[in-house]
């Protein structure tokens, strides 16, 4: 009996106990309450003058993650106010969240479709992060032609210009002229404008001497003008003077360049003749297209034929070749990346094939330097290889080289240098740092006849080095001067090349 009655009475202890606890820390809660919203209070609002009035002083400070970080807090409670929504995307965009500043001006003109003003500053901040055509359809709708607004007429002027459309960029520079005579916000537009469309010549005078032994003088002139985005011509002739041989030979050849914004292409046509003094004449030319497929990727693919000067027997007579090419380029804030792919045709029913890609650095910036480092590989190869032998089993590539299963592992570096406002200074080294090639062996067929036995691995060390001197005398006339030392596996090459360049 005694033992149940002290059961009990402990069981009730026990229960009283748990009671007064729970009732404690209910008290305790309830007294920290009001001390967390007290902690809070500077971080929350409660109308939307207060919330306005905060944010804009952190903007005022140029405080913007605390300004974002501020509405941030307070959203859920303003998420289908319009101004509240517009300010946020302003402060997400000046803290460089593009992303989530999109957003909330989506969010704004939601609420508000049919404000210009809102509008008109999604616009601005399209227009910032590069989305054009986004931009082109809001201006479309709320700037017309005679709009006295010379910030967005100079948007569209300079979108035109972009895309190639100068008449209609000109077109908005004369109505800023018009509202504002005296201005200058048109002045570097106009220059731009001034300086693409502006007649140029091109010339070119080049000597080549290599270990075969070829040497040629060359000289080249350019002559073109755009004029719109389906109108840029440029007419091109060269001339080569070459020796052992005493050969001359000649290429005319005029081409258009067409751009379609619609579809972001570029189209690339080239038409002209090529003429050995020693033959009958023969038609070259290009087809190419370059079609932008993302911000980053490009895609090139095209055919050409073209002469072949590459070999002293290749002086003698008309050669010509036809390439069918395409190639991805790929780019971001770190790196171009290139891979491609060619194939050669010839009239003797002989093809080469080629696989190449590189790999470059963005340049790295130190001080007036620009320096880029990158890899490159290149595989090659012949169908047919066309090395003949002579009495005494020297041989030679004729008419043209073929390598057979040539692999190339190069870096590369270059480096810009900008000592003044007139003057560039540039080289180049491409150092293969891993090479090989099946080369041929002769067999002896006959007493006067020798011919290729076979082939074996070989290795060598292809280097390239290009050093390059620009200068700007003045808007309208620069000098050139390019030097190329190159070693590869067929012969060594020197390049020296001269160009002067005239705006007329």
């Amino acid at each position: 009996m005694n033992l149940k009655i002290a059961n009990t009475f402990l069981l009730l202890l026990k229960n009283t106990c748990i009671c007064l606890f729970f009732l404690y820390n209910l008290h305790s809660f309830s007294q920290e309450k009001p001390l967390n919203a007290d902690n809070q209070k500077g971080n929350t609002t409660n109308t939307e003058q207060e919330l306005l009035k905060k944010a804009k002083d952190y903007i005022t400070k140029k405080e913007y993650d605390k300004a974002a970080s501020f509405l941030s807090t307070n959203y859920q409670q303003f998420s289908e106010n319009l101004t509240i929504n517009w300010l946020y995307a302003q402060v997400l965009s000046l803290n460089n969240d593009k992303t989530q500043a999109e957003e909330k001006f989506k969010k704004a003109i939601s609420i508000a479709p049919l404000n210009k003003d809102l509008q008109l500053d999604y616009a601005r901040f399209l227009y910032e992060t590069g989305k054009i055509k986004k931009v082109e359809s809001i201006l479309s709708k709320f700037i017309t032609n005679d709009s006295k607004n010379a910030e967005f007429l100079l948007m569209q002027a300079n979108i035109s210009f972009w895309k190639g459309d100068i008449k209609n960029s000109q077109k908005k520079i004369a109505r800023i002229k018009e509202i504002y005579p005296d201005t200058e916000i048109t002045k570097s537009l106009t220059a731009q404008i001034d300086e693409l469309t502006i007649y140029y010549i091109n010339t070119n005078f080049e000597y080549h001497t290599d270990s075969q032994p070829l040497d040629f003088f060359a000289y080249h002139i350019a002559i073109g003008h755009y004029e719109s985005r389906f109108l840029n011509p440029k007419l091109e002739l060269s001339t080569y003077n070459f020796s052992p041989e005493k050969e001359q030979a000649v290429i005319l050849k005029i081409s258009n360049q067409f751009y379609f914004d619609n579809l972001k292409l570029t189209a690339n046509i080239t038409g002209g003749i090529y003429k050995n003094l020693s033959e009958k004449v023969d038609w070259i030319g290009d087809i190419s297209f370059i079609k932008k497929i993302t911000k980053n990727v490009s895609l090139n693919v095209g055919y050409s034929k073209n002469s072949v000067l590459s070999t002293i027997a290749s002086t003698a007579f008309n050669l010509t070749k036809q390439d069918v090419f395409g190639e991805i380029n790929y780019s971001n804030k770190l790196l171009l990346l290139n891979a491609g792919y060619n194939q050669q045709f010839y009239k003797n029913d002989n093809t080469i094939e080629s696989i190449g890609a590189w790999i470059l650095s963005q340049p790295i910036k130190f001080r007036n330097f620009n320096f880029q480092l990158g890899y490159s590989y290149n595989y090659t190869d012949s169908k047919d290889i066309l090395f003949i032998y002579d009495n005494q089993g020297v041989g030679v590539y004729n008419p043209y080289f073929t390598p057979k299963e040539q692999q190339i592992h190069s870096g590369l570096f270059i480096v810009n240098y900008k000592p003044t406002k007139k003057l560039s200074l540039e080289a180049k080294a491409n150092y293969g740092f891993k090479a090989t090639i099946r080369n041929p062996y002769p067999l002896q067929v006959t007493a006067t006849s020798i011919e290729i036995g076979g082939f074996y691995d070989e290795t060598f060390t292809p280097v390239e080095l290009t050093g390059i001197i620009n200068y700007s005398f003045s808007n309208r006339f620069n000098a050139k001067i390019t030097y190329t030392n190159q070693e590869t596996f067929f012969y060594k090459r020197e390049n020296i090349n001269l160009g002067l360049n005239f705006n007329i």
